[in-house]
């Protein structure tokens, strides 16, 4: 069996350190809004990150295999080892490996071809349906939160394009996102928490229709505040609080939809805003 000639491309390198959680900030965020409009960086991420769980699974497997019995009976039954006699010697100077700047960085240099290969290779095949998931697991509500997270940090920057549907049509809102989610919902005044409604999106977060109601702080903070929903999902029982480097959530969910609020991690009412929404939505 021979590897492939073909070298990973820049986008497959950038993507490989984003899902390992060593890409900039800058890059971090360059890369979320690529995935959000580029349908094919989407194929290839997924491609990359399927390839990367069968690798730990297929490992994880290779370790539950137990010892073979007659393994076990042969190093039980092994006779003791003779103890050597050992003549006295001179005593050596200890030996140290020094490796010189040149020797250390041709082997980071030779990890990392051999890591990216083995990341490359399984990439490329995905795993096949014996291994298909009959459950969803915990990972995939990470991975929807992580589409939100995405979702909000590019639109909350576009101040003059932060919706689709401006808050003056508030029942065209309703019927294009009851229609296309499936949720019944009400837009929750939220004038008690100091926010105006400033309008709507459809998106799609781990290949849902999500619905987005924008908010803002009306004391001239510019600060956007997200009300997400869409289709039952995993139960997350009771509201769950969480932090993504600059972004806080608040999770909760009914018998027919999940709610994510949104905002800056440095607003501490997040839970409040939470509160209420839960309470008129």
């Amino acid at each position: 069996m021979t590897l492939p000639n073909a070298q990973p491309s820049a986008l497959e390198l950038r993507l490989s350190s984003y899902l390992d959680g060593e890409a900039s900030d800058q890059d971090k965020h360059e890369l979320e809004a690529l995935l959000v409009n580029d349908s094919q960086a989407r194929v290839l991420h997924d491609s990359l990150k399927r390839g990367g769980e069968f690798g730990r699974r297929v490992l994880d497997d290779m370790l539950k295999e137990p010892v073979p019995l007659d393994l076990v009976r042969t190093i039980k039954n092994a006779p003791l080892p003779r103890r050597a006699v050992r003549l006295p010697q001179a005593p050596r100077a200890p030996l140290a490996f020094r490796p010189s700047g040149a020797q250390a960085l041709l082997a980071c240099l030779l990890f990392f071809g051999v890591g990216g290969g083995i990341g490359y290779m399984l990439a490329a095949h995905p795993p096949m349906p014996d291994f298909a998931r009959t459950s969803a697991p915990a990972s995939d509500a990470r991975d929807w939160l992580d589409d939100v997270v995405a979702h909000y940090r590019l639109y909350e920057r576009q101040e003059s394009r932060l919706s689709e549907i401006g808050a003056d049509r508030p029942a065209d809102i309703l019927q294009w996102l009851t229609t296309n989610t499936g949720v019944s919902f009400r837009i929750p005044n939220l004038s008690d928490s100091g926010l105006t409604f400033a309008g709507a999106r459809l998106v799609a977060a781990d290949g849902l229709p999500l619905g987005v109601l924008f908010y803002k702080r009306s004391d001239g903070e510019n600060e956007v505040i997200a009300l997400t929903f869409s289709k039952t999902r995993p139960d997350t029982g009771r509201p769950i609080e969480d932090i993504r480097n600059d972004t806080g959530l608040v999770s909760w969910s009914t018998p027919l939809a999940t709610f994510v609020l949104v905002g800056p991690s440095s607003a501490a009412d997040l839970d409040d805003i939470a509160a209420k929404a839960a309470g008129l939505i």
